[in-house]
C-alpha cells in the first residue's frame, strides 16, 4: 500500500521538540516501511530538516508550519492555510493518516487521490467532527475518545475504531540491574501546563515530603508556551511551592533514549492530569509503565484502557472535593511501601508490551487493508 502520514503544523517530524503524537507517528511509519509499504510523512518545515529527504524507507515532504500561539483561535486560522497549502503536495496514496484539525475535511473533498482518509482522533472531541462527514476512518485513541465522539456525532459511529498509541518497547524497558543508589524518585513526564495537574503534585509533594524521608520529586517536561507549556510564570509557581524541598524541575528531553533514563531511574510516576475533555490517552504513563515505575493518574476515562486500578498503576479521584488531598494519602501510602511498587512496577510492564508498535502497526495495516478493499470493490 502506499501510505501518507500528515502530522500538524506546530511539530516536527522527527520530534526534535517534542510531541507525543509525531514520535508516534514516526515509528508507526518505521514500521509500515519495514513491511515493504510506500510511507511519506508530511510535516512542518523545520530549521535542520530537509524539505524533501527518504530516511529509513520513509520519505518525508515538510513545508509551512508555524508555533503554537496563546490564541486558539489565530492558530486555528493559520492552520486552515497550512492544510490548504498541503493539498497541492500530498502525493498520491491509498490511505492518509492525519490528526491535524482542518485536512481530513479538505482532503475528503477535494484530494481523493490522496487516499481513503483515516482521522487520528488524538484530541478529545470539541465539537468539530461534524467536519469529519466524508473521513473514511475515525481512529480513536481511547474508548473515552470513541465514545465521545460517536455521541456527538452519532452518523460516524460505525466508521470509530479504537488504535491505542503505542510505545516503544525497543527503547521503553525496565533498566537492566537495580536502580541507582541514591533518592527514590518520584517523577511527573509532561508539559508543564495546569491542565496537566503539575501543581497538584507540586503541592501534594509538599504536604508529604517531611513524611517520605529518601524520596525526591523530579519533573521533567516542556514549559514554554511555543511547546504546549503553560510558560514561565507556572514554573516559578511551581518552583515557589517546592521551594526547600528535595524536587527538581528540569528542563525538556526529547530524544526517546533519554525519556526512557528518566523513567527507568523513577520508582513512581504520577501523571495527576485535570483535563476531563482535554486528555485523550496519556502516554506518559504508559511509556512509565514499559519501563517498570508503575503510575499513579487521576480519574479520567481515557487512563482506564490501560491502568487497572491496584494492578498496574493507581487512580486517585482528582474530582473530589480535596484532590490534593486525596493524592497526598495515596502518593505517602506507596512510598512507604516499596515492596508493592516493585511488585506493581513489573505487572505494569508486562501488560505495556501488548501495546507495542509491531502489534499497533499490524493493526493499523489491517485496517487500512479493509478500506482500501472496500474502495476498490
Amino acid at each position: 500500500m502506499r501510505i501518507t502520514i500528515a502530522t500538524g503544523p506546530m511539530l516536527p517530524v522527527p520530534a526534535l521538540r517534542g510531541g507525543a503524537i509525531p514520535r508516534m507517528w514516526h515509528g508507526l511509519a518505521r514500521e509500515f516501511a519495514q513491511r515493504g509499504h510506500e510511507t511519506c510523512i508530511f510535516a512542518r518545515s523545520f530549521p535542520g530538516q530537509a524539505g524533501s529527504e527518504t530516511v529509513d524507507g520513509i520519505h518525508f515532504l515538510r513545508a509551512g508550519g508555524y508555533d503554537q500561539g496563546t490564541n486558539v483561535t489565530v492558530d486555528l486560522l493559520k492552520d486552515f492555510g497550512y492544510a490548504a497549502a498541503a493539498l497541492a503536495r500530498l502525493p498520491a496514496a491509498d490511505v492518509l493518516v492525519t490528526n491535524d484539525f482542518w485536512l481530513p475535511a479538505l482532503a475528503s473533498r477535494l484530494r481523493r487521490r490522496a487516499g481513503r482518509v483515516v482521522v487520528n482522533a488524538n484530541r478529545y472531541p470539541k465539537g468539530q467532527y461534524f467536519l469529519y462527514g466524508t473521513a473514511d476512518r475515525i481512529a480513536a485513541a481511547s474508548c473515552a475518545v470513541r465514545d465521545a465522539i460517536a455521541l456527538q456525532a452519532p452518523a460516524l459511529g460505525p466508521r470509530i475504531r479504537v488504535f491505542p498509541n503505542p510505545v516503544d518497547t525497543g527503547v521503553m524497558h525496565p533498566r537492566d540491574g537495580s536502580r541507582p543508589a541514591g533518592p527514590s524518585v518520584l517523577l511527573y513526564a509532561g508539559r508543564l501546563h495546569p491542565e496537566k495537574g503539575v501543581h497538584l503534585l507540586a503541592s501534594a509533594f509538599a504536604r508529604i515530603a517531611a513524611r517520605c524521608p529518601g524520596w525526591r520529586l523530579r519533573i521533567v517536561g516542556p514549559w514554554r508556551i511555543v511547546e504546549g507549556g503553560a510558560g514561565w510564570d507556572y514554573v516559578e509557581a511551581l518552583h515557589a511551592t517546592l521551594k526547600d524541598l528535595p524536587a527538581q524541575i528540569a528542563e525538556p528531553v526529547f530524544s526517546p533514549a533519554e525519556l526512557a533514563a528518566e523513567y527507568q531511574a523513577a520508582s513512581l510516576f504520577c501523571y495527576p492530569s485535570l483535563a476531563d475533555r482535554g486528555e485523550s490517552f496519556g502516554l506518559a504513563a504508559l511509556e512509565s509503565m514499559a519501563c517498570g515505575a508503575p503510575p499513579v493518574v487521576s480519574a479520567l476515562e481515557c487512563f482506564r484502557d490501560f491502568v487497572s486500578d491496584g494492578e498496574t498503576g493507581w487512580v486517585f479521584d482528582h474530582r473530589s472535593a480535596e484532590p490534593e488531598a486525596r493524592l497526598a494519602e495515596l502518593l505517602e501510602r506507596l512510598m512507604n511501601d516499596p515492596a508493592q511498587l516493585a511488585r506493581v512496577g513489573r505487572r505494569a510492564s508486562e501488560s505495556a508490551r501488548a501495546f507495542g508498535y509491531a502489534p499497533l502497526a499490524e493493526r493499523y495495516l489491517a485496517d487500512f487493508g479493509e478500506l482500501v478493499g472496500a474502495a476498490g470493490a
